[in-house]
């Protein structure tokens, strides 16, 4: 078990003031004279707050029982930042999909036994649970605690025996460890994945000693920890059909204290489940019951924190009436930023104070200051107690924001990773930048000069086989394109190969000085530089409901900094549905507002302008802001008012369809164009939005950005900001492909119906509607349905969108026209029928429906039989099967651009260029397109680049290394083709030390030691990366000898800028000099060990570069 030291929490002064309270003190008084009392009108977090001070004052066991999940999640997290983690455990039941090595492990026992052993272990320990906790059966308390296995570094264990015990309490063995229940050995390592864990351990051993305990991401299996003891659960408790007998009330010892929050409710969830003789699985125990009805033993005077209506002026009014009655203030805030920005608030608005003199007596200003305590940790809920002279109020909801606890166990690793899809396997197909595609035929190791070398064996057309030895593993790619069928093999010995490249080469730079162009016009422009955060626009960023995640907060900065800057903004933002985007336009749209200029927001559909019209609306009620919308929703009569309004600067921000770009429409002072899915938008306008965007500042936002928005932002010609992080509680949606199968839709529909939710069912033909709606009522007759589809009447359209979100409808038949629209975190389950013929944004946009709140999300694509599937269609549902992942919009976006090429950057031949040559060469080719403009054509737009320019000319990539010795890792440390190949790739792709280092420690975090053969091959990559840019064609490094070949007398570029700072630097070295052999040069130099020769050509390359 994961045990957490001790740290002195920031609640100290607030439980210290606490414990001296009457009421305190009145519950132990009569916890003195009898087992069972009652506490009445704790608010808030008071209650919390009222137990950690018992235990405080008397450590003890405690088993909270509360009336759901949600209320034991919310007392866990209050507790963990009262009294600290290692001081709690909770009972809940799993609300994840779990997945575990063994099919017939407990899903429940996984979810809380660790919870189990914490009690187990600790005299002191709080625990909270629900009801239903009670329902389970759980082992016996002496064999979780037998099973217990703790281990310290630097014990004596007997490997073997430690691995057998594992693999016989269940573990299943495995390559990678992934999830709960896998094990894997690797030579003197042991990665195992204990119950109750958020994250598998790393044991590694030197002989039958633990030389050091890790914690690891399963993702990228590298360590995230270290421990120097660590205690876990050995048995994964697979007993069969063999039930336990036990239940949790059995781990805690007779006379421990029950807490029973808001008895009444706790009783009626007790009588749903069918259980009524819970108490008696608690005789003998003392019972504290909080918050009941009718008569109580103890009564305290505490109000709920007051409703403030996200002001500030009326915070600051509510603070100097508490400071002058003498109570003590808790200002509480998550996080450091959260609590500097609630203080620059409060600091702020005590000095602009001009409000009216109040009513009501109030203490001044700096009086108010001294009687607040600042709090950068906070609880769920606020409360004061007048009597006592305390008031705590949390940050979240004076803002009225949501707070989300975070679970202290549940993280799972699901699917398959993109660095997996990308790794080379035996027969897939490969790239050479030189000698054009073949087929992967392995590593194999064989001897060159006498010393052991891995090449990787490639097949081309008529089975010539080419070995790319380690020195030019880089040019070797996975080849990725996006036609039907496999591509061509290329001929050895060919010219076409080259042909190919440069055709291709010509035609991406001349689209890529289009894009330039177009860059450079805008960077040229002046724009409107809009003035810094006011007070309004902090106290409107604090105020959103949820929490900022740490992407979000950094896409918010760019673009506020972007509309700060002189030049007109162009900056796409790139975050998955429902991560935040649409808050970053609405602070944007705010600024712009406060200095007086005008907002466009422009979406691609009716309904979606409704939404955004309705979310602007509200986030924006309580200021002075003027928001309409165009849409064909409006009348012409209403639609005339607006345009009019427009015009004469009635109107801050307009949201609306492509109506908004008519020539009717005019604004008196534009100054943020918003632009929502533009991949939705046709050729039309995007040229009218394309002569705004020169002058005006652009925001454009879009979950699966199209290839073509990519490409310009991946190629620098526009600005890009990427929202990863999910809101804290979100899950993934689960992902399933499936044929036609009325039992798997039955069961999904009743499990979506059955826990209150609702259902989209879309299809991509209008005519298949109606089938469909029949069908479902066949399954399911009581289901009330609704359809929807763009050729129905606007006002029958609208009905029915409004019925869903009143939830008069279970399911929504439609088509794709929810694709971006609706947002409804009722709905949890959709049906996409012939997902086969949807695009893979389009996809990813529908699965995005659902799965909007902290419930979890169910995504099914029905397709006709998978033997009738093209092998674009199958790759595109794979990849969205595959990206489950929060954020994984971007990353399928990237799959995208592999599978159908990069949209038409490149008309009709783009796709062609992609399956010719691969997509990781086109982009690489495309990439040097444009260094060549910006250093050529626009050098004087890009002037940052010309120093790194100047080292680009006579940087050799190609640059080969021998050092008379076996360089390769074994196969005995590596086993994995797979995995020996990406780590050559990568070595051999590495530019500076410290990616090497971090390389370096992946392959000891992951192997073990490295032996003589990886520590060579690390200097060959040591020697070739500093050589890089000292334009050497080869570097040989033995018999005491450094030998380096300069480039031939052609390079006259290099003979004239490099060779006389070379020829000073060797004749500094003693012995050091040139030696011509036919047409070739060489620098040779006596060097007597590897340190030495490396501090040499470090010194040599320095000199060249001055």
């Amino acid at each position: 078990m994961n045990q957490i030291p001790k740290e002195p929490s920031q609640f100290d002064t607030l439980l210290s003031r606490l414990e001296k309270t009457r009421f305190l003190r009145e519950i132990e008084h009569h916890f003195a004279k009898s087992s069972q009392i009652s506490v009445k009108t704790l608010s808030g977090s008071l209650r919390t707050l009222t137990i950690a001070a018992l235990w405080k004052r008397t450590p003890q066991r405690i088993f909270i029982l509360t009336e759901s999940k949600d209320e034991a999640q919310e007392w866990m997290y209050d507790l963990n930042a009262l009294i600290g983690e290692h001081n709690t455990a909770l009972f809940a039941e799993p609300d994840k999909r779990v997945h575990f090595s063994a099919e017939q492990l407990d899903e429940k026992i996984v979810a809380i036994i660790d919870s189990l052993a914490m009690v187990e272990n600790n005299n002191q320990c709080i625990a909270v649970a629900s009801p239903e906790c009670l329902t389970f059966g759980v082992p016996k308390p002496n064999e979780v605690q037998t099973n217990r296995l703790h281990l310290q570094r630097g014990e004596k264990l007997v490997f073997n025996q430690f691995t057998t015990t594992l693999s016989l309490h269940g573990f299943d063995r495995k390559d990678f460890v992934e999830n709960q229940g896998d094990m894997a050995v690797r030579g003197g390592i042991v990665d195992v994945f204990p119950l109750g864990w958020t994250a598998p351990l790393r044991i590694e051993f030197w002989g039958d000693i633990i030389d050091s305990i890790r914690e690891f991401d399963p993702l990228s299996q590298r360590s995230i920890r270290e421990h120097d003891s660590i205690e876990l659960i050995a048995d994964l408790f697979q007993h069969g059909d063999t039930p336990f007998e036990s239940t949790i009330p059995d781990y805690f010892p007779a006379g421990s204290l029950l807490v029973i929050d808001s008895p009444e409710q706790c009783e009626r969830r007790f009588e749903e489940l069918g259980i009524s003789d819970w108490k008696s699985m608690f005789t003998g125990w003392k019972i504290l019951s909080l918050n009941g009805l009718g008569d109580t033993t103890v009564t305290v005077k505490s109000q709920y924190q007051p409703s403030l209506a996200a002001s500030i002026q009326k915070l600051l009014i509510e603070l100097r009436s508490l400071a002058i009655t003498q109570t003590r203030i808790f200002l509480a805030a998550e996080r450091n930023v959260n609590s500097k920005r609630l203080h620059d608030l409060v600091i702020n608005g005590f000095e602009q104070d001009d409000s009216e003199e109040p009513d009501k007596p109030l203490a001044a200003p700096q009086t108010t200051l001294r009687s607040i305590s600042w709090l950068n940790k906070t609880l769920s809920k606020g409360f004061v107690v007048p009597d006592e002279q305390i008031a705590f109020f949390t940050e979240h909801q004076l803002f009225e924001r949501r707070h989300f606890q975070t679970n202290k166990r549940g993280k799972q690793f699901t699917g398959i990773t993109l660095r997996e899809l990308a790794q080379l396997k035996r027969g897939d197909y490969v790239v050479h930048i030189d000698k054009g595609i073949g087929r992967f035929d392995g590593l194999e190791t064989i001897v060159i000069a006498g010393n052991k070398q891995d090449c990787a064996r490639v097949i081309y057309e008529g089975n010539d086989v080419l070995y790319v030895h380690l020195n030019h593993i880089h040019k070797l790619q996975k080849y990725s394109g996006g036609e039907e069928g496999a591509p061509k093999l290329s001929k050895l010995g060919s010219s076409e190969w080259e042909r190919k490249k440069q055709r291709s080469k010509k035609k991406l730079k001349d689209i890529a000085r289009e894009l330039i162009k177009l860059y450079a016009e805008r960077k040229s422009q002046p724009g409107f530089a809009f003035p810094e955060d006011t007070v309004w626009q902090k106290e409107f960023e604090a105020s959103f409901i949820y929490e900022d995640t740490p992407d979000q907060s950094k896409a918010t900065a760019e673009v506020k900094s972007d509309m700060e800057a002189q030049t007109p903004m162009d900056r796409l933002v790139c975050g998955d549905v429902g991560f935040g985007k649409t808050e970053v336009a609405v602070r944007a749209a705010f600024k712009a507002v406060q200095s007086g200029r005008q907002v466009a927001v422009l979406v691609p559909t009716t309904i979606l302008a409704q939404q955004h019209y309705s979310s602007f609306k509200d986030r924006l009620h309580r200021y002075p802001v003027n928001v309409d919308v165009l849409s064909r929703f409006r009348t012409p009569a209403e639609q005339k008012e607006v345009v009019e309004k427009v015009k004469n600067g009635g109107v801050d921000i307009l949201i609306g369809t492509h109506r908004i770009l008519s020539k009717d429409i005019h604004f008196k002072n534009l100054g943020l164009l918003v632009i929502d899915e533009e991949q939705k938008f046709g050729v039309g306008a995007k040229e009218k939005l394309r002569s705004m965007r020169v002058t005006v500042d652009t925001l454009t936002l879009t979950a699966t950005p199209i290839p073509r928005t990519l490409n310009f932002s991946l190629m620098g010609a526009r600005d890009l900001s990427v929202i990863e992080t999910p809101p804290r509680n979100r899950l993934p949606i689960i992902t399933e492909i499936s044929e036609w199968n009325e039992d798997t839709i039955h069961k999904a529909v009743l499990r979506e119906i059955d826990r209150g939710g609702q259902i989209y069912f879309v299809s991509d033909k209008i005519a298949t509607l109606t089938k469909i709606h029949e069908q479902l009522l066949e399954l399911v007759p009581t289901l009330r349905c609704g359809i929807a589809h763009g050729q129905m009447d606007t006002e029958k359209l609208e009905d029915t969108m409004e019925k869903f979100m009143e939830r008069k409808y279970d399911v929504l038949i439609c088509t794709k026209i929810v694709e971006s629209g609706l947002d409804i975190p009722n709905a949890n389950t959709i049906f996409i029928h012939n997902a086969d013929n949807f695009g893979l944004a389009e996809l990813y946009q529908l699965r995005g429906r659902v799965g909007r709140s902290n419930t979890q999300a169910y995504s099914m694509l029905i397709v006709p039989p998978m033997r009738t599937l093209s092998r674009t269609a199958l790759r595109r549902l794979q990849a969205l099967e595959e990206n489950t992942d929060l954020g994984s919009g971007f990353q399928l976006a990237m799959r995208d651009m592999e599978i159908r090429g990069a949209g038409n950057l490149l008309g009709g031949e783009q796709s062609g260029f992609i399956a010719e040559m691969g997509f990781e060469l086109y982009q690489k080719i495309l990439d040097e397109a444009v260094n060549e403009l910006r250093t050529e054509e626009f050098s004087t737009l890009f002037t940052d680049e010309k120093q790194t320019t100047r080292r680009r000319k006579f940087t050799n990539e190609d640059v080969a290394v021998e050092i008379g010795a076996d360089a390769l890792l074994p196969t005995n440390y590596v086993s994995s083709d797979t995995e020996r190949f990406e780590f050559y790739k990568r070595l051999y792709n590495v530019r500076s030390e410290m990616e090497l280092n971090n390389i370096v420690s992946e392959l000891r975090d992951r192997y073990g030691r490295l032996p003589d053969e990886a520590e060579s091959l690390l200097f060959a990559v040591r020697l070739r990366v500093v050589a890089l840019e000292t334009g050497f064609i080869r570097i040989i490094f033995k018999n005491k000898l450094l030998i380096a070949e300069l480039p031939p007398e052609s390079n006259t570029l290099y003979y004239e800028h490099l060779f006389m700072p070379l020829t000073k630097f060797v004749s500094t070295i003693p012995a050091g000099r040139f030696v011509q052999k036919k047409d070739k040069v060489f620098m040779e130099a006596p060097i007597s060990t590897r340190e030495q020769c490396l501090d040499f050509l470090q010194k040599l390359a320095r000199s060249l570069q001055e």
